[in-house]
């Protein structure tokens, strides 16, 4: 199921139960070629999540759009569990894997700091440790 900036999360009442994965996509601005992280989006994000528990699926919910080294800690801290770094990633001026490795370490340091000091690591999540 893909959700955009504009849609309700209450949309996604009735059929959250029925949907392997969530993606919250901010199309709209890359439509406008804008690739920017909407900060306005983490508390849907976050009640995406709860939803998400309170059905105990389990299931992956992800983010894309804008996504890179100071967002995607934001976004893994509102329960984002994919993140999706294109222009991060594949439009710097320096080797993919150095701009992997970049936003991996983000995801490290936060999960670091929220844990107190102990690298959390989910089951199902993504390997952002590797």
């Amino acid at each position: 199921m893909v959700i955009n900036p504009a849609t309700p999360v209450a949309v996604l009442e009735e059929i959250l139960q029925d949907v392997d994965q969530v993606l919250g996509d901010d199309g709209q601005t890359r439509v406008l070629d804008i690739s920017n992280f909407l900060p306005t989006t983490l508390p849907k994000i976050r009640r995406v999540r709860e939803m998400i528990e309170q059905l105990n699926s389990g299931f992956d919910l992800e983010v894309d759009g804008g996504i890179d080294a100071e967002t995607g800690p934001l976004a893994a801290a509102a329960g984002a569990n994919v993140l999706v770094s294109g222009t991060a990633v594949f439009g710097e001026n320096e080797l993919v894997s150095t701009a992997m490795d970049r936003l991996r370490a983000s995801i490290k340091q936060w999960q670091k700091t929220a844990s107190g000091g102990q690298v959390r690591r989910s089951s199902t999540g993504p390997p952002w440790g590797r």
